[in-house]
């Protein structure tokens, strides 16, 4: 199976995220693009999740299930501290053997990869495929060919998958909820219905 991993803490997941898995199965021929709910990220050491792990991957699964051709994979939740890419992509090639991987990234992540852990290998265990987001350019790649080399920033230029702009954000929904402002629009009906059930991201 050709299978794309969406990484993210999902706190909560949103129609943002649901595109841009949709666009990515679609220009890449993918089987199923997999939400990756990420543990504690190496990335965002300041970072803390408003939701526990628990609700994080309940709403992802019913993110997940309002759409076809979308799964949830929750290895990086149950390995503890820091989890990195490469353990996870090294596991889940052991693990399926038999199946390609595509590791979606946004702008903010193509910038930092020089900075992850044994990129170098990641690079070549991995397709990646970046998605731009508002706010990020084509020129977001010319800094990495020092670091990385031009082999491989081509590659991830010819990987690109073009997105429309989308302003939702994780972020924006939990200061909507906190403020007593609209916001479920953003968002599942499904993963609404729990956002409010357990009472998430209200002050």
């Amino acid at each position: 199976m050709r299978i794309g991993l969406l990484g993210g803490a999902f706190d909560p997941p949103h129609h943002g995220h649901l595109l841009v898995a949709a666009a990515v199965r679609r220009a890449r021929n993918l089987d199923r693009v997999d939400l990756l709910v990420s543990g504690q990220s190496p990335h965002a050491q300041a970072k803390h999740n408003h939701a526990d792990v628990t609700q994080r991957l309940a709403m992802a699964r019913l993110a997940a299930g309002t759409q076809p051709g979308l799964g949830v994979q929750d290895l990086e939740t149950r390995r503890p501290g820091k989890s990195y890419s490469i353990d996870t992509i090294r596991e889940l090639r052991t693990r399926q053997p038999r199946d390609e991987f595509f590791f979606i990234v946004g702008g903010d992540m193509v910038a930092d990869l020089p900075r992850w852990r044994s990129i170098g290998l990641l690079l070549k265990l991995v397709r990646f495929v970046p998605v731009l987001r508002p706010g990020f350019t084509m020129d977001v790649f010319e800094p990495l060919r020092a670091p990385l080399g031009d082999a491989a920033v081509d590659s991830l230029q010819r990987e690109l998958v073009a997105m429309p702009p989308t302003e939702i954000s994780s972020t924006a929904i939990r200061a909507a909820a906190g403020q007593g402002r609209p916001w479920r629009h953003w968002v599942p009906a499904p993963v609404a219905d729990y956002i409010e059930a357990e009472g998430l991201y209200c002050q």
